[in-house]
């Protein structure tokens, strides 16, 4: 029983390993892109009502969900004009 938990263990250690680097993989957007998904999501927060306090995370969560679902690694820092 003891070697199967030891198999367990390995294989979820390569599991997790190969997530991780699945992440590192993914390439970085164009600054340009990141700059008009910036925009598009002031846009949508001014919509939203969105209050200057949270403004920042909004913005910087709907960029990185964007960024994501095209394949690019997402962003920790956004800069709203």
């Amino acid at each position: 029983m003891t070697k199967l938990f030891r198999i367990a263990g390995v294989f979820a250690l390569v599991f997790t390993g190969n997530v991780f680097a699945a992440d590192d993989a993914k390439e970085q957007a164009p600054a340009e892109m990141v700059a008009e998904l910036t925009q598009m999501c002031t846009d949508w927060a001014k919509d939203d009502n969105v209050e200057a306090g949270a403004l920042k995370k909004y913005v910087l969560d709907c960029v990185n969900e964007e960024l994501l679902s095209n394949g690019y690694q997402a962003v920790t820092d956004v800069e709203i004009k």
